[in-house]
């Protein structure tokens, strides 16, 4: 809208004026503490520095380099000489002091980005915009499959050889997290709870329910190195494998025992049906 354009203007102009200003400020208090900190000749001016440092922006030389390259020199004529400008006679204690002076005021005269404007005109369009880069994003993590009865998992990672099927032993590694992402333990991932079971797998005979009912569900047609990441409501979960496979460290079983108390409810408060992940990638596959 007009008045938008116009206040945005607005706003625009106060904030170059001043970064001007502050330019201007910067550039006079560099050539103070030059002097203050060594001699400093007249015919170095703030016109002079400034325009120094300009084209040395231009050609690409950023701030951290006038520190280096003064820092490097054995005299402030080569830190000076660098920006094309008359090079007094002064020690090295004068050119640690001239670096920074230099970053600073570099920092301040580097030219300021253009401000990002959204690719959409108003609040429906940028919704429009967001609800399909969030979509994107969600294919990227790989396409979801649902199975019924609340029971769906992503395909994080297709295997190679023979498919898992009803009756087939494999060894998995796996990790249970919540809804929101939240680690509760693992085999085989190298979890720093874990001390270093990295490589460790937990065999399963799919049918005899070693895992939960719904992973096994969604483990049927994996192959050889795939991940499937499973989310299962509770009548579907832990509670028909008897809580298999169970957590080996401290913190895992507290972990779990919050998640039963979830279910099941403290007393206070009743429980509810939580779903819950378990991320399962399949290590090997021994057919029937």
């Amino acid at each position: 809208m007009p008045g938008l354009d116009r206040r945005s203007s607005r706003r625009d102009a106060t904030a170059l004026a001043v970064a001007a200003v502050g330019c201007w400020a910067a550039c006079g208090a560099s050539l103070r503490l030059a002097t203050f900190l060594g001699p400093s000749p007249p015919q170095l001016r703030r016109g002079q520095l400034s325009r120094g440092i300009a084209a040395a922006l231009a050609d690409g030389r950023g701030p951290a380099g006038f520190a280096s390259a003064a820092l490097s020199s054995s005299s402030a004529s080569s830190a000076l000489g660098a920006l094309g400008l008359p090079q007094p006679p002064v020690g090295r204690r004068e050119v640690s002091g001239l670096a920074g002076v230099l970053t600073a005021v570099a920092l301040c005269l580097r030219p300021a980005r253009a401000a990002e404007r959204p690719a959409c005109g108003n609040i429906d369009e940028c919704r429009e915009v967001g609800d399909r880069k969030f979509a994107e994003a969600d294919r990227e993590k790989g396409p979801i499959v649902r199975l019924g009865q609340g029971v769906r998992y992503r395909e994080v990672r297709v295997g190679h050889g023979a498919e898992v099927k009803m009756g087939d032993s494999v060894d998995i590694s796996f990790e249970v997290q919540k809804t929101n992402g939240d680690y509760i333990y693992s085999l085989g991932r190298g979890r720093p709870d874990m001390q270093g079971d990295f490589g460790e797998t937990y065999r399963v005979t799919l049918g005899s329910h070693d895992v939960p009912v719904a992973v096994e569900q969604a483990m049927e047609g994996m192959r050889a190195g795939g991940v499937r990441k499973v989310e299962m409501p509770p009548q579907l979960g832990f509670q028909t494998s008897e809580w298999k496979p169970e957590p080996s460290n401290f913190s895992g079983k507290q972990r779990m025992e919050r998640y039963r108390k979830l279910l099941t409810g403290n007393g206070l408060q009743a429980g509810y049906n939580a779903a819950i992940l378990f991320e399962v990638e399949v290590i090997r596959v021994r057919s029937s």
